[in-house]
């Protein structure tokens, strides 16, 4: 550390004298060790044409020198100036015209530059006479003409080619993923991938493409079990346990994404967004403490991220501590006020409260948001209805018609009819309902708990409960 800090501050002493000596006009001579380091700093820190700057000044001093106009190409084509890269890489070719690092960056350019036919070209011509471990450069700089060119089942046939000479080329094994995903070729991909791992066990990549790969065709389990190889493979792997934990979480097995989610702390450490990751978790499995005490951590490194207020106000809506939850709700929308799931846990907040005109203020909000999402308008008709607004129940339903269809609306309908005692029309909905979607009936007793005594209602469930099992039993 002591050594580091020493270079630092040499390297920093070079800098400056420099940009002095640039600023005042002085001509300025610089050793080769200087020149390179001066080119990687401004390069690190993206200061590019500083960089071609001290290029420039270097060709001044050694004008035949291919790796500069290889350095300033690189640069160049890294800033989008196409046509100057172009002509910089082609005075590298005047003087090594064979060097195969020159001809692949003159094929990238030439592809990035829209001349893709003369980039294929100039590939298909390296391919004849390149072999062995230099031909897996050829394919990576081919699979970037064909990204370019966005034919992604020819850059994922060049990734292949790559890594059937190299199983453990990373830039070949980092690319092919965005390949696969774009072209959708799962299966083949599982199908490499499986027979890379058999050659090479330790590819801490090759289990996290295949991961991926098996996660997109719903085999999340070894998909969860491939993801988790890759980090057991490299410790220092970081995608590799946040991946894993994320598919956890899609398929709500939030005790083991918990649990990975502790694993990477113990290697990286927290921030804030790993501490709201673990909290939602916590939350999920109904640690209501533990996930406000993580939820409090992640505000204290991070006070302006309105997702940790989100969860905060979940927790206390699970207290029961509605005033506090009111106010992380609005915290929640003080810093990002787009997000309708705000606006409806808020109008709930308020509902608990028996602040009605609010409630129904920020549940409309939420409705009117997201008006093809259903369910922000089932929520508001379902309120109207607990205060028995019939009037306003029915507006409502008839606006969300407008946007959106569902059977949770239906069964909304049914029961403002019902409460409204237009017993024929209600009827006739909740036919209408129960054909469309018998699962979604339980809402019924959400709005009304009574009606799981109404023996009509339940008679008509029953009813077309038993029809749906013989319309199975004869498609048998």
């Amino acid at each position: 550390m002591e050594n580091r800090t020493k270079r630092d501050k040499k390297l920093i002493t070079i800098v400056s004298t420099f940009e002095q000596k640039l600023a005042s006009g002085q001509q300025t001579y610089l050793d080769e060790s200087t020149l390179q380091r001066l080119i990687t700093y401004y390069e690190d820190e993206l200061m590019y044409h500083k960089a071609i700057e001290v290029i420039n000044i270097a060709l001044d001093q050694y004008k035949f020198r291919s790796d500069l106009f290889i350095l300033k190409a690189r640069i160049l084509y890294k800033l989008g100036n196409f046509t100057k890269a172009l002509y910089n890489v082609n005075k590298a070719e005047g003087i090594a015209p064979y060097e195969l690092d020159i001809q692949i960056l003159k094929a990238r350019i030439l592809a990035s530059n829209s001349q893709t036919l003369e980039s294929l070209e100039l590939i298909n011509s390296l391919k004849l006479k390149t072999h062995n471990s230099d031909l897996v450069e050829v394919y990576i700089c081919e699979s970037h003409l064909y990204e370019i060119t966005q034919d992604m089942d020819k850059m994922y046939d060049s990734l292949v080619n790559a890594l059937r000479i190299a199983p453990n080329c990373e830039e070949a094994l980092e690319r092919i993923w965005f390949a696969v995903e774009l072209s959708k070729r799962y299966i083949d991909s599982i199908r490499f991938h499986e027979a890379l791992i058999e050659k090479e066990p330790y590819s801490y990549l090759a289990w996290f493409n295949l991961g991926h790969a098996l996660s997109c065709i719903g085999e999340y389990d070894q998909a969860i079990e491939a993801l988790e190889y890759s980090y057991i493979v490299n410790k220092q792997f970081s995608v590799g346990y946040l991946d894993c934990a994320d598919v956890c979480y899609q398929i709500q097995n939030y005790k083991k994404a918990l649990e990975i989610y502790i694993e990477y702390f113990e290697v990286f450490g927290y921030d804030e967004e790993l501490l709201i990751k673990m909290s939602e978790c916590q939350f999920e499995l109904c640690k209501y403490q533990e996930s406000k005490a993580t939820i409090l951590k992640s505000i204290e490194l991070d006070p302006y991220c309105d997702e940790a207020y989100f969860i905060l106000a979940k927790c206390y809506v699970k207290e029961n501590n509605w005033g506090q939850a009111i106010k992380s709700y609005l915290k929640a929308i003080a810093i990002e006020d787009l997000v309708e799931d705000y606006y409806l846990g808020l109008g709930k907040a308020f509902h608990a409260t028996g602040a009605y005109h609010k409630a129904e203020q920020y549940l409309r909000k939420a409705a009117l948001m997201a008006p093809e999402d259903c369910n922000y308008w089932v929520e508001y008709v379902v309120f109207l209805l607990s205060i028995r607004d019939l009037d306003k129940a029915f507006v409502v339903l008839n606006e969300a018609s407008n946007s959106t269809f569902s059977a949770s609306l239906l069964y909304c309908e049914f029961a403002a009819l019902h409460f409204k005692g237009d017993r024929e029309k209600a009827v006739g909905v909740l036919e209408e309902a129960l054909l469309e979607d018998l699962d979604e009936h339980s809402i019924l007793f959400e709005i009304e708990p009574e009606f799981r005594l109404n023996q009509e209602i339940n008679s008509m469930i029953k009813y077309y409960i038993s029809e749906i099992i013989a319309d199975k039993n004869n498609k048998k």
